[in-house]
Order: structure tokens, then C-alpha cells, then sequence
């Protein structure tokens, strides 16, 4: 018997209030899944190459020894 088999044979056997909730999380799965699919902006900025120049060290204008202590 195949999962989605076992699957379809468990919900049928469920309650209505607990349909509700295999609903919701299955709704909440797919949404996981889309937005895990759709690009960020973070990475179309960096295949885009908009922070290149930090690879360049001429163009770094500060460095950690920069950094005042606080008192």
C-alpha cells in the first residue's frame, strides 16, 4: 500500500474537527514549499553581483580596528 493509500485510508477514518487541522497543515506544507522554491531579493542581489566590491579590499574603507570601544 502506497503512503498516499494509507494516507487517504486514515483521513477517511478521522473525525471532522481533525480534518480541519490536517487541512491547515497541509495548506501550511505547500506554502513551505513555495516560498522555499522563490528566489529572495538577498539572492538576486548576490548573483547579481550588487556587493562585488566588498571582495575588493581598496574599496573597504573600514576594518575592525576602526571600532571604538564603548565605555
Amino acid at each position: 500500500m502506497s503512503v498516499k493509500e494509507r494516507l487517504l485510508k486514515d483521513i477517511e477514518s478521522l473525525p471532522e474537527e481533525i480534518l480541519e487541522e490536517v487541512f491547515d497543515f497541509v495548506a501550511f506544507v505547500r506554502r513551505r514549499r513555495v516560498q522555499a522554491e522563490e528566489p529572495k531579493w538577498s539572492d538576486l542581489a548576490l548573483r547579481a553581483g550588487a556587493f562585488a566590491f566588498w571582495n575588493d579590499p581598496d574599496e573597504i574603507d573600514y576594518t575592525l580596528d576602526d571600532i571604538k570601544p564603548q565605555r
